[in-house]
């Protein structure tokens, strides 16, 4: 998670290098961008998943037809729908390149009355080779802005405490129509579209924790890279385009072109992997923009969802989720609809909830969540994470034996190293062995080590205890498979004394 610590070193970090001078700043909106603008407002406002456009990729982004297509998931047929469509579309270029201009059928005669009134047999060819397919966005756009509701107000003050200009309220209209868990090909996640590798300047991205997934942590590692794109760049226009193509690039692209005028760089810049997607990145966002803020003229009375606002308690300790659920009164579904962060490792029980994390509770006047917490049983919240353990197959070993070995369940081995075939293995293969760890030490109790030839009775007998209690207090399944070194909590310990309230992350 983004700690305190690192919360207000980023805070002050855009407190010192905008001071407050970005607040108000309106974006750029240079006139030769409004073809663009007005192409991205129209697929978001007027064509619906089911239809698209054939258009030119280039400057003009001239539309020379409009095609319906299957509605998503049918990704197939889209795809052979489109594809369809593209070849068609070159064809009537060339030809009427071709017969210099001149039309030979119906066809033809609407294409030609699409193109821009100039357009001559070469121009007709390129527009050929620039043709791409772009699908109506409508209802996406319609869902983001209901979404929108939850962490707007999040996001406002998020940019303004890091100087970003306001209207970037609308740049996950672009990323992710507002859909915290949306994934791209590209490995982007979350709110914000992060990658991994950008991510991790900012958040933590790990099987325990993915923060990308997070809308409050996110919104605040997206404002502090825009901020900082616009430190090292200079230029609105450019920091968001780096948001997308990266701020190396876009110093690349300012070098070879050899000025930071967003449009000449727009227009001239042909780097390798400044495609489509970078080139109108900043006019989708404003175009976005635009739309978001006038979302009455485009589609009505819309009624965006309520602000979501947990509170938030910070886990002093490594907590089970299963000793969260006990101890708290909430819906498992509730804290994993506000704690999307949280990886699966944690809700299967392989690793704990990190100490420090900072708990999203819903709204309760009439609940105190941190005397809720604070009363967990410290015999059930650990010092130190739950550990990984590894093992290196060798010749001979068969996936049941190696279950057996470390006492975990061979389906969960399977799914845990994403083997289908079971009788697959290959020597020199590493494989991760979910909950197989001795248990770290708790926060609370006694504790004892297991040594060679100790049984659960022998152990409850010497301490003065049951071996009902001993099953209960260490979740024993079988009472009969102890390892040796596993430490065994014999009596209750004191609960957590205190828990931290946080702020907003």
């Amino acid at each position: 998670m983004i700690t305190l610590q690192r919360q207000f070193m980023l805070a002050a970090l855009a407190a010192i290098i905008f001071s407050g001078s970005a607040l108000a700043e309106r974006l750029p909106r240079p006139v030769g961008l409004e073809p663009a603008i007005q192409f991205w407002q129209r697929i978001y406002t007027e064509l619906s998943v089911s239809e698209g456009v054939i258009h030119d990729s280039g400057h003009a982004m001239t539309v020379v037809g409009r095609i319906d297509i299957e509605p998503p998931p049918d990704w197939q047929a889209r795809r052979e729908t489109v594809r369809a469509a593209l070849k068609r579309y070159r064809a009537g270029l060339n030809a009427l390149a071709d017969q210099a201009m001149r039309p030979a059928d119906d066809f033809q005669a609407r294409l030609l009355a699409r193109l821009p009134s100039a357009t001559d047999a070469p121009a007709a060819r390129r527009i050929a080779e620039r043709l791409r397919f772009q699908g109506g966005l409508r209802e996406r756009f319609k869902e983001g802005l209901v979404r929108s509701g939850r962490w707007r107000g999040h996001i406002r003050r998020v940019l303004a405490e890091y100087g970003v200009p306001p209207a970037l309220v609308a740049l996950p209209h672009v990323e992710s129509s507002f859909n915290p868990r949306a994934r791209s090909h590209a490995g982007a996640a979350g709110l914000w579209q992060f990658t991994a590798g950008t991510g991790r300047r900012f958040l933590r991205i790990d099987p325990v924790l993915d923060e990308r997934l997070d809308p409050w942590a996110s919104t605040r590692a997206a404002a502090a890279l825009l901020a900082h794109n616009h430190s090292e760049i200079n230029s609105w226009p450019l920091a968001i385009t780096a948001y997308n193509h990266g701020l190396n690039g876009m110093k690349r692209a300012v070098r070879e072109v050899g000025t930071r005028d967003y449009l000449t760089i727009q227009r001239e810049y042909t780097g390798r992997y400044f495609g489509f997607a970078s080139r109108n990145f900043y006019p989708a966002l404003l175009a976005a923009a635009e739309v978001d803020e006038n979302a009455h003229h485009y589609f009505g009375a819309l009624e965006q969802d309520p602000p979501l606002e947990p509170v938030r308690v910070v886990l002093p300790h490594y907590t089970p989720m299963e000793t969260l659920l006990e101890g708290v009164s909430v819906d498992e579904a509730v804290i994993q609809r506000l704690n999307p962060a949280l990886g699966p490792a944690v809700w299967d029980g392989r690793k704990f909830i990190p100490g420090g994390y900072a708990l999203a509770l819903p709204e309760d006047a009439g609940v105190d969540w941190s005397e809720q917490v604070a009363a967990l049983p410290g015999t059930r919240l650990y010092r130190d994470q739950r550990p990984d353990v590894a093992h290196r197959v060798v010749s001979g070993d068969t996936l049941s034996q190696i279950a057996m070995r470390y006492d975990v369940d061979l389906q969960a081995l399977m799914a845990h190293n994403s083997i289908r075939d079971p009788r697959r293995l290959r020597a020199g293969q590493r494989l991760q062995l979910p909950m197989a760890g001795s248990m770290p030490e708790p926060v609370g109790g006694r504790h004892y080590e297991v040594r060679p030839g100790d049984t659960l009775g022998a152990i409850a007998m010497q301490h003065g205890v049951e071996t009902r209690a001993l099953v209960r207090l260490n979740e024993l399944d079988d009472p009969d498979r102890l390892r040796v070194g596993q430490r065994l909590v014999i009596g209750e310990g004191p609960r957590v004394a205190v828990v931290d309230t946080a702020i907003e992350p």
